[in-house]
């Protein structure tokens, strides 16, 4: 039995660019698919770590099974390279994460897989996971559906698979959250199994750390294409120190379908040092991002780990995906004599209302505090804001963008919403027959809304989403006091990722402040 880890590509030539742009498809590891358009030569500007994987590659390291990783994504791989280096790798098993916006296109390349390699082919992520009996029937390439926090379910069925036997059926079929279609016989259409629903992972710290060393290859692994641009170091390497959010927000795909609204679970302070130190020794980290759902929610882990890292004496920059909602300025303030010098954390509205059908249960004048918590400690801030949710209207939306503007926040990041299935936000929109779902690849944040609205078009939405950061920029430009710290911030960018990262950071704030496109 040999696995093959596989973060494949999906990359679509934009109409009318004659092959000078695509939409390039940010999948494995991030909590909300969605697409970048850039030229196919040039690096993505955010690739998420694919945690999971690499949780189940360190597992079935452990289990002395033999594993391959591809991590096409990171490698900004071509379809083709990335089908030829699969086949060479002859796997037994190949596990591929799915996407909403990609999964025409997914199912489409599991075919090409079969083909190419023979393998059982298993499928991973949010949509197959609320859909996994639709996406076995829809094709004959896909066998395995591993549903919701996948990996110790992942290995339990790869070492029945492994061991064989004649038992083997009875040992897949109590493998929770797996979903298997059984060879059809005399022509008839394959018979669907489908075990008991998965169960979140109660320990973290049973987890190894993931296997980095195998990423994006095992041949040339390196950290360095795993990139978030709101860090200020590079090589910036992302960790987990949680899973899981107590709050309930009805939008929030990974926390709704992934962990099924299950508890919020943290590693251990020690576990997390541990894994830091390792990050510093073996991958020379200049910046560690955690890259959690919540990081900041309990105040005691939070003051736990900080006084871990200082107890120990690690002398590295950190950032976080933190909040505005639980965080204290207690926690805050630790995390900056640790060595935090990023936050980032949603807000999504400035209007009561929506946040209020969202149940996202955020106050605006505690926005204003944790940044300005945040500002005098030298940690840079990040909000992020979503146009066209539930109760939008453009006077709602317009609210929003004006608090935004006078919000001395360090970036931020403007969507127009996506209803990804197996939310509420989705069944709420379906339900009431304003969502359009005919076409997934149209689930895609970044570019378009798929939802109706009785008070403004969908065209309204996406128009107000994308001139929104050239407003938002403007109306920073006045503010002395938010000048005087990006001027900080990018003293850093430049010391520690030279004029190449100055360039990036120009350039991008460029098109924000003139409103172009990508």
């Amino acid at each position: 039995m040999k696995v093959l880890l596989a973060n494949a590509p999906t990359r679509i030539p934009v109409e009318g660019s004659n092959g000078g742009r695509e939409l390039f498809y940010v999948k494995a590891g991030s909590r909300w698919p969605f697409s970048i358009d850039k030229a196919p030569s040039e690096a993505a500007r955010y690739v998420p770590f694919p945690f999971s994987m690499a949780y189940l590659a360190a597992l079935l390291e452990k289990a002395s099974i033999p594993v391959d990783v591809i991590d096409a994504v990171a490698l900004n791989m071509p379809e083709d390279e990335f089908l030829a280096r699969a086949a060479k790798s002859a796997p037994t098993l190949i596990v591929m994460e799915a996407t909403t916006p990609t999964i025409e296109a997914d199912l489409a390349l599991a075919g090409r897989l079969k083909a190419a390699t023979g393998a059982t082919i298993a499928l991973t992520g949010a949509h197959t996971t609320v859909f996994p009996k639709e996406t076995l029937q829809t094709t004959q390439a896909v066998d395995w559906i591993l549903t919701g926090e996948y990996e110790m379910n992942a290995l339990a069925a790869i070492q029945a698979a492994a061991d064989g036997g004649p038992d083997l059926e009875t040992r897949l079929a109590a493998v929770r959250g797996l979903v298997r279609a059984l060879p059809a016989t005399d022509g008839g259409e394959r018979v669907l199994v489908e075990g008991l629903p998965g169960e979140p992972i109660r320990n973290l710290d049973e987890l190894p750390f993931p296997a980095r060393h195998l990423f994006p290859t095992p041949e040339a692994p390196s950290m360095w294409p795993y990139w978030d641009g709101f860090c200020q170091r590079r090589p910036a390497v992302q960790m987990h120190a949680s899973r899981g959010c107590p709050f309930k927000c009805t939008f929030c795909l990974w926390i709704s379908v992934i962990y099924s609204q299950g508890p919020y679970r943290v590693f251990s302070a020690k576990r997390i040092v541990d894994e830091m130190e390792e990050i510093v020794k073996r991958y020379q980290a200049r910046e560690i991002y955690f890259d959690d759902d919540i990081f900041t929610v309990k105040e005691d882990h939070v003051v736990a780990l900080s006084e871990e890292i200082l107890k120990r004496g690690l002398k590295i920059a950190w950032s976080v995906m933190g909040d505005a909602m639980a965080v204290t300025e207690k926690s805050i303030d630790a995390m900056a004599r640790a060595g935090c010098i990023g936050m980032k954390f949603g807000v999504e509205s400035a209007d009561p209302e929506v946040l209020k059908k969202l149940r996202k249960p955020v106050k605006i004048d505690k926005v204003r505090k944790v940044v300005d918590w945040c500002a005098s400690r030298g940690i840079k801030t990040h909000a992020t804001i979503t146009f066209g949710l539930e109760a939008d209207t453009p006077e709602t939306m317009q609210r929003t963008l004006d608090f935004c503007c006078s919000l001395p926040v360090d970036s931020i990041q403007f969507s127009t919403t996506t209803p990804f299935p197996g939310t509420e936000h989705y069944r709420n929109a379906k339900g009431a027959g304003l969502i359009d779902d005919s076409d997934w690849s149209k689930f895609d944040g970044a570019r378009s809304s798929v939802l109706k609205y009785a008070s403004m078009s969908t065209e309204y939405v996406e128009s107000f989403a994308m001139r929104a950061p050239s407003v938002w920029l403007r109306s920073r430009l006045k503010d002395p006091a938010w000048l005087k710290r990006q001027t900080k911030y990018f003293a850093r960018v430049a010391r520690d990722q030279g004029l190449p990262g100055v360039v990036r950071r120009a350039e991008r704030g460029t098109r924000l402040l003139f409103n172009l496109a990508r």
